[in-house]
Formats: C-alpha cells, structure tokens, sequence
C-alpha cells in the first residue's frame, strides 16, 4: 500500500511540532528483531540478544534459526550467568543493564524453569499481555489493540505450551506496524483464491496472527526436541533484519514443526499448505493447492562461528495434494524431484556468522532458486545473496552500534515456470520484500541510551529492475540482460528513529524518513519526494 501524502509548509510544520511533541513523553528505541517472542510485541527481546552476542557476553544460541521461545531464552540467561560467574567476563554498564531488564521479562521462566528436582517440581505459568495502541501514519489516526496468552504446564525436561496471539486493527495487518511504512510496495501478484482475512465494523480486522501448541521434552544429556502444531513464523538466515529464504515478510504459515537440538547442532523441519491461487491462462483454469516444505541444519561452532543449510520444495497445482515424500525431513528434496521426474520448485540456501573479535559480528546468506550446475546449461543462475556486518566498539562502552548490509536478488529469484510454484505466500513473497530483479544497500546507526531507549538514524539506496516475480524465463538472451532490468526505479531513503519500550507501562515510538524516489513505478523521468511519518502511543499490561 502506497502512502503518498503532500503537505503544504504549514500544515507540514504543525503535524511535524505536535509528533514531536508528544515525543518528548518518550525516550527512544529502535528493534529489528524477528520474528517476534511470544508476547513481546515489538522484539526488543532479540535485539537484546543479538546485541549481548556480538559483545561476547551470550554464547552461541542458534541466532539463525528462529524463532526462539520463552523457554529457550531462559536457558541462554541461565547459561550466560554461569559464563559470567566462572570466566569473569567484563560487561559494559549498558550491556549488564540490558541482561538484568532480561532477567525481569523472564523472571516467571527462571523461577520456575530450573528447580533442582525436576521430576517432582512441576511448573504451571499463565502470562497475558494486552496493549492498546494509538497508532498515527501520514494518512491515518486509528486506535488499536495487541494481546497475547501464554500457558505453559511442566518441568525443564519437559512441558507443554499454547499460545495465541490477537491484533485487532483498521491498517493494514500483517508486517509490524511502524516496518510496513519503510518497506517497498508489494509487486502485482495473481489473485489468491483463499482470505487471509476478511474487514469487520469500521473497517477492523481481527487478526489471530500466532497460535500454537508446541511441545518440548529432554531426551538424554542435552538433546534436546521440539513439536509445533498451528499457526507461527519461520525465519531462517543470519541477516538481523530480513532473510533472503525464509523471513517474516509473509502471512505466518499454517504448519507442523518438529526441531532437535543435539549438542551445538540444531535441526528444524517443517511443512505447511500455503494459500490457493486461482490458473487460469484462458482456456484453461483450476484452483491451485500450494505446499512448502523445508528443512535445515544449524551448527554452532564454539561461541564465534554459525553455519547453517536449507533446502526447501514450494510445489502446487490442480488436484495437488500433500506429497508425503516431502514431509520426509531426512531425504534431500532434490533427489526425491529427479527420481520423480517432477518440476517442482526447490530452493537451497546457505549462511553463516562470523564474531572474529567481541563486538564485531560478520553474515553472509546465499540462495539458489535455480543455480545452473550443468556446462551446457543455457539457462541463467536464479540467486540471491546478502553480506552485512553489526559492530558496536569497544570505545564508546557498547552503546554506539554501526550496522551495514548489502542484498542484491537476481532476475527470476523466486519466480518458477509453473506461476503455482511461484516463492510467494498470500500475495507477499516468502523471502525478502525488495522483490527480484532488485538491490538494497543499507547502514544505520544507532545509540543504547538506556535499557529501553535507542536513538537511531538509517540511510538506504533501493534499485529495482523491471522484472517481478511473475516475471518468468522464456530463453531470452540473459548475458545481455542487464542488472537491474530495463528503466531502473531508484530509491533513496534517510530514516530517523526514537522508541521507548519499557516490559510494561507506557512506551511509544516516532519514525520519520525522507525519499527521494527516481523512475517511479519504472517509467522513466517520473521522480517525486516523500516524507513519511509513523507513530505509536502504546500502554503494555502484563500479568
């Protein structure tokens, strides 16, 4: 959804002085961690995490496979206390802050997580966060509403928990609010033929965006398994903000998870029926069933090196049904395709993240929608890739963090010859938002002022070719093909940003960017500026 909105002086003035205003209510914060915790709306918990990493204070914990739950953030705690305790690792002020404001989110997990006689010793934990929300754009002033319930029943080898997760809303739902005003228009894509959700009085929507059972037990020593059945987010990849194979920039999928933790290896799969999509080329037309299924190794190397690889199969049609081949998460996707003599779409990725020295952090993804293998091949490579690095120095105590990443998405990336086998899911592509035929690069800064207030400042540049993802490979002559494609739509972007997100009580944020968009919707000469807005006003209830 484009949010275009001109402004004479004046009446940009008075918006501009009544925002920032009511911004002196707050201090400020900036998150990007994803997906979400179960009842942490707005996922400072992992930038928290990913932060305290960086700086050599948390070890390992499998950054790349998300998401994390409450249970397996109280172990990383528990763990980095005892770190702390026996290696007399030196905390910055800031960062110690930061662990103790951890500690109080997960005091109810710590408590009862680790009590020394398990098998007696059951814990019963019923958490409910509800917050109501005055959320502003350039366009729009609309109250909203988020909660959460979290029941967990058991011990720390073993125990049950069901949670769901409500947004009640007249914008837009789906992506974090303040985040789908900075992200790219979605490309046109086919029509799907299921609801995602349907408008209620005063044009509302409710919205259960997560809702599961999952089930975690102990098997022997620390292997550790993991069962989810429901409705969650998968995100997949090292980049702290979006993922080139599976991110958060899609509708949360309907799936059955199962996960293995043995020692530093992490093993998840999964499988999930995606939404239907109308085929119809004219003279032909069905009703397209659409099924992904994936599966991943994580191995984390010590406390400074992350590898991980996927492989994943999106396939559909008419009278498509579950293939039972692919639920198999211990048969390579690929040999199951060529033995079957199938076109389905399957996709492998790879990344890794690297700390060579505290404070530095270093990640590279790689992604292979088609990657032509073969010397006689004459069909172009479908890849994407990303490489970023976070640093937070030494010098200014940890509380000065540089951040830069690069992403670049080749033309065909996460299209297919069969459009029901396109990387798509209700309309948003299941990777990342800039879509194919496209390049970001990005760098922000930001400034820990406090425990729950972050000062922070982003430049980005955004080329986007001509190409989309319905675009699809019909043997054009693609060495001559340059990149980005045809009339390059150019956007420039200077972000600043304030939030303040104490666990409860009152929080809010203001984010307010500058663009300069060239060759809009790819027509040449079509150039035009924008100023864009977004606020919150929020008051987090715990229980």
């Amino acid at each position: 959804m484009k949010m275009t909105t001109f402004y004479n002086t004046s009446q940009y003035s008075i918006i501009l002085i009544s925002v920032v205003s009511l911004l002196l209510i707050f201090a400020s914060y900036a998150v990007y961690g994803v997906p979400n915790l179960p009842l942490n709306f707005d996922g400072w918990v992992m930038d928290t995490l990913n932060k305290l990493e960086i700086s050599g204070i948390i070890d390992g914990y499998h950054r790349n496979s998300l998401p994390q739950s409450r249970s397996d953030i109280a172990k990383i705690i528990q763990k980095t206390e005892k770190r702390i305790r026996t290696e007399q690792i030196s905390l910055s002020p800031i960062d110690r802050k930061l662990l103790e404001k951890l500690k109080s989110e997960f005091k109810a997990e710590l408590f009862h997580e680790y009590k020394t006689d398990t098998d007696r010793n059951y814990r019963q934990i019923t958490d409910i966060r509800i917050q109501p929300e005055l959320r502003v754009s350039n366009s729009e002033i609309a109250p909203a509403l988020q909660s959460g319930l979290h029941y967990a029943i058991g011990n720390n080898r073993n125990h049950i928990t069901f949670y769901t997760e409500l947004e009640v809303t007249n914008f837009e739902p789906g992506i974090e609010f303040v985040e789908r005003y900075f992200l790219p228009d979605a490309a046109s894509l086919q029509k799907s033929a299921d609801q995602r959700y349907e408008r209620w009085h005063w044009d509302y929507v409710v919205d259960f965006k997560r809702s599961y059972l999952q089930y975690k037990f102990a098997a022997f020593g620390d292997t550790e398994f993991d069962i989810l059945i429901g409705r969650d987010s998968v995100y997949w990849g090292a980049s702290p903000e979006k993922s080139i194979s599976i991110s958060d920039n899609s509708p949360p999928f309907e799936l059955v998870r199962l996960a293995a933790k043995i020692g530093d290896l992490k093993a998840t799969a999964f499988t999930s029926q995606l939404n239907s999509t109308w085929y119809d080329d004219g003279t032909t037309r069905y009703l397209a069933k659409r099924f992904l299924s994936a599966h991943r190794l994580d191995y984390q190397f010590s406390d400074w090196l992350e590898i991980g690889i996927s492989e994943m199969v999106l396939y559909g049609g008419d009278v498509q049904a579950l293939q039972w081949k692919y639920v198999n998460p211990f048969i390579p996707y690929y040999a199951v395709q060529y033995n079957a003599n199938k076109d389905d779409n399957i996709v492998l990725s790879i990344d890794a993240s690297v700390r060579p020295v505290d404070g530095l952090r270093l990640y590279a993804e790689w992604f292979a929608d088609d990657y032509q293998y073969q010397s006689d091949s004459n069909d172009p490579h479908a890849v994407a890739w990303i490489t970023g690095f976070d640093w937070y120095p030494i010098f200014m105590e940890r509380q000065l963090g540089i951040h830069s990443a690069y992403v670049r998405i080749n033309r065909w990336t996460y299209t297919h010859l069969e459009p029901d086998n396109q990387f798509t899911h209700f309309g948003a592509i299941i990777g990342h938002p800039i879509g194919t035929d496209a390049d970001l690069f990005s760098c922000r800064l930001s400034y820990q002022a406090t425990p729950s207030a972050l000062i922070e400042t982003r430049f980005s540049h955004q080329r986007n070719g001509e190409a989309d993802v319905t675009d699809r490979f019909y043997g054009e002559d693609f060495e001559n093909i340059p990149f980005p494609s045809g009339t390059v739509e150019r956007l420039s972007e200077i972000r600043v940003g304030w939030q303040y997100r104490p666990i409860d009580g009152f929080n809010g944020s203001i984010n307010y960017a500058w663009r300069h968009i060239q060759n809009r919707d790819n027509t040449e000469g079509d150039s035009e500026q924008q100023h864009r807005i977004v606020f919150l006003l929020a008051y987090a209830w715990t229980k």
